[in-house]
């Protein structure tokens, strides 16, 4: 008699799969952390994304629906780094920590326009990957928080084309 003409083995050998999914996504909906919406008062930190880490020209750091955008710019031969937020934002400040370990601030930042979306700083400390940013950010009375490093802040592509949307 065959190993396979085993109506039982035959059973197992479909079950058993549609078991181990079926219990994977039970137990993954059983232990995962729920969402819920920010408690005023307490402090969340903001998730630096991937194009942080390579020189890309901006920063996106979010938390849930709480989004920000960190640029880097040159004006007047100044550098200015504005901030712009889906949320609208009471207070924002940064500081920087150097290669040489050096903290550098904390700078309150200063709202452009009326709505608190958008802020902008000027600084003196080298952005470049070696430099570490530091964001606080206060929105309907909840903290929010990152560090990431400045590696960001020079747009380069290899075609020496600006594919950015908003220059």
């Amino acid at each position: 008699m065959s190993f396979f003409t085993n109506k039982h083995v035959i059973t197992a050998m479909i079950v058993a799969p549609i078991l181990a999914v079926l219990s994977y996504y039970m137990v993954d909906l059983s232990v995962k952390e729920q969402p819920h919406k920010a408690v005023a008062g307490s402090a969340y930190k903001l998730i630096a994304k991937s194009n942080c880490r390579f020189s890309s020209g901006a920063c996106d750091l979010e938390n849930g629906s709480f989004k920000s955008t960190v640029r880097v710019s040159l004006e007047n031969g100044q550098q200015l780094l504005h901030l712009s937020s889906d949320n609208r934002l009471q207070n924002a400040s940064i500081g920087f920590v150097t290669n040489e370990g050096v903290e550098v601030g904390p700078f309150n930042m200063i709202a452009v326009g009326e709505n608190g979306n958008d802020w902008k700083r000027e600084f003196n400390v080298p952005a470049d990957a070696s430099t570490l940013l530091r964001v606080a950010l206060v929105a309907d009375d909840t903290h929010y928080y990152s560090e990431t490093s400045m590696g960001f802040s020079d747009y380069k592509t290899s075609f020496s084309k600006d594919f950015r949307k908003n220059n």
